[in-house]
């Protein structure tokens, strides 16, 4: 038996060093298992959906930020809480804290929708989609009817034997058993909607820390709250990892009662429920709360040695510091009289501003400079996209947002101007929270609803016919609610900002669609001269940054 063994490792190392020799790079599928199945089934029927597309159900900057703070702070347990932006979510099951399944609030009008269209499809032709049982295999996509309604679904678990079988209904984050004639193919037309629905799990919550009373309370919060809730997202993967709150008070974590008490000052940056809160939470709960309690922390730790205060008083501003900026004001807020260019940074992204905000902005940093002396730096648990602070630039003391890390530099949004720049980290600084600078940005964002796609010429033009401080009349799209908010651009004579750029790119005989590669001549003549205001060349197609405008909310916290 011995001998059998070293016989095989032998064979083993030899094989692994002969692949290391071969130049051999050829992809070979190997034809079996549900993948392959699958994919036969896609070639051989394309007029149904098989596998679901993998768009994002969680919104795109959530993950990102997510998973920024998970590198930057090597595990999610040590993250401030205030860090993580929130949306509203549905929640659509709730049996334990350890086991959720929640969907953004704004799939609310495509999961109607859908609904609507997939009871009027398969009432009409579910005779004629009968799947085979040959094909009934695990992962594949489905429409299934439960109760008279039709689901989306996917396959679980096909047994071999009996008429049974399991899906998961991918819109609604639940299992269910049904027979195997209740499943039809999933027509190719419901495939354009992710699935709708991601499984998560409340931070902290430890299953075997819970009680039947625990999980009920669990269920009765929720239900109190119409099953909706402001959620932050805080892990990466699947199942996330989320803190809930109240969809009216942004602080007020619903799920506190959960987490295992803590007392003392919380040992780690975060902004922490006020003690009146976390009180309350355990009187509902039978906990006995002393004077110096602080069990509202977001933590499982139980620290009896820590030295015990008087709680964590939010309402003392003094010694608190600006963590995150309000959102930018909406441009149809804004009084439009003296609006004029800021800066563009392409068709779909130009920050506009007035006299009011030119003024507060100037008020900002004369406040910073006379408070240059005080400063102070900013803590490394801080360093995070969206964190508020103060950067020495161009002479000036400016208020800025992280957008960026790098070892030993810092890439910054100058949030009043809309610039990008980068700088070291001696030279970044808190912002103290003081009613000159906790104000949002004193800028506004616009985007020309007239161009479908971003062309560097026709913002080369555009710089041409708008440079910084041109006075403009902006008339916004209608419907258009977002940040940046769509619109017709004009000057302040009435002439149409889209009709001078076409015409010069007709004059030019410029063609923006042109997909040519051609090599780079020194001799080249440009339309306009480069001009001296250009930041950097990266704003053609990349402008994340204005994620900070849109979803960031003012946060005030001591460090």
């Amino acid at each position: 038996m011995i001998f059998l063994m070293m016989n095989w490792e032998e064979t083993m190392a030899e094989m692994q060093k002969a692949s290391l020799l071969n130049d051999c790079r050829d992809v070979v599928e190997v034809q079996n298992g549900s993948e392959f199945q699958i994919r036969k089934l896609m070639e051989e029927y394309p007029q149904y959906l098989w596998k679901y597309s993998e768009g994002s159900t969680i919104p795109g900057y959530m993950m990102k930020i997510a998973e920024q703070l998970e590198e930057e702070f090597y595990g999610i347990n040590k993250v401030p809480t205030d860090l993580y932006p929130s949306e509203y979510f549905r929640i659509m099951d709730h049996s334990t804290p350890t086991e959720l399944a929640i969907q953004p609030k704004r799939f609310d009008k495509a999961q109607d929708q859908l609904n609507d269209k997939m009871q009027k499809f398969y009432n009409e032709k579910q005779e004629s989609l009968q799947i085979p049982e040959d094909q009934l295999i695990p992962k594949v996509a489905c429409a299934v009817c439960i109760q008279n309604k039709w689901y989306r679904g996917k396959l679980e678990n096909v047994p071999n034997i009996g008429g049974w079988i399991y899906v998961y209904l991918v819109d609604v984050g639940m299992s269910r058993q049904v027979t195997k004639n209740d499943i039809r193919y999933l027509d190719s037309k419901f495939g354009h909607y992710p699935p709708m629905v991601v499984r998560a799990r409340i931070r902290g919550a430890l299953i075997q820390h819970m009680d039947y009373d625990k999980v009920d309370h669990f269920r009765d919060v929720i239900k109190d709250l119409n099953y909706l809730a402001r959620c932050q997202i805080t892990s990466s993967s699947e199942p996330f990892q989320i803190n809930m709150f109240h969809p009216h008070y942004d602080l007020l974590n619903v799920c506190l009662f959960l987490l295992a008490p803590r007392r003392g000052q919380p040992s780690e940056a975060g902004v922490w429920p006020p003690k009146e809160i976390a009180v309350d939470f355990n009187r509902r709960n039978g906990v006995e709360s002393g004077e110096n309690d602080d069990s509202g922390a977001d933590s499982d730790f139980i620290g009896d040695e820590e030295e015990e205060d008087n709680g964590w008083n939010f309402e003392d501003n003094s010694a608190t510091h600006l963590r995150s900026f309000p959102p930018a004001t909406k441009v149809f807020r804004v009084y439009e009289d003296g609006l004029q260019i800021e800066r563009i940074e392409n068709e779909w992204l130009i920050y506009l501003t007035n006299d009011s905000m030119r003024q507060k902005r100037q008020e900002a940093e004369e406040y910073l400079l006379a408070k240059v002396n005080s400063l102070t730096a900013l803590p490394e648990a801080w360093l995070a996209f969206g964190t508020a602070c103060a950067v020495s630039h161009e002479g000036a003391i400016k208020r800025a947002a992280i957008c960026g890390i790098e070892e030993h530099s810092l890439n910054l949004l100058l949030i009043d101007y809309g610039v990008l720049i980068e700088s070291s980290t001696t030279e970044v600084f808190s912002l103290p929270n003081h009613e000159s600078v906790n104000i949002e940005p004193q800028l506004t964002l616009i985007s020309l609803a007239c161009f479908n796609f971003i062309h560097c010429s026709r913002v080369e033009i555009l710089h041409n016919f708008l440079p910084p401080g041109t006075p403009i009349h902006f008339e916004r799209e209608r419907r258009s609610k977002d940040i940046p908010t769509k619109g017709a651009l004009s000057l302040f004579d009435g002439t149409p900002i889209e009709k001078l750029v076409n015409e010069t790119i007709s004059l030019h005989n410029l063609d923006l669609e042109c997909l040519d590669v051609l090599p780079f001549s020194e001799t080249s003549e440009s339309i306009n001269p480069p001009l001296t205001d250009r930041v950097n060349l990266a704003f053609m197609y990349k402008y994340g940054h204005s994620v900070i405008y849109k979803k960031s909310k003012l946060v005030t916290s001591k460090f």
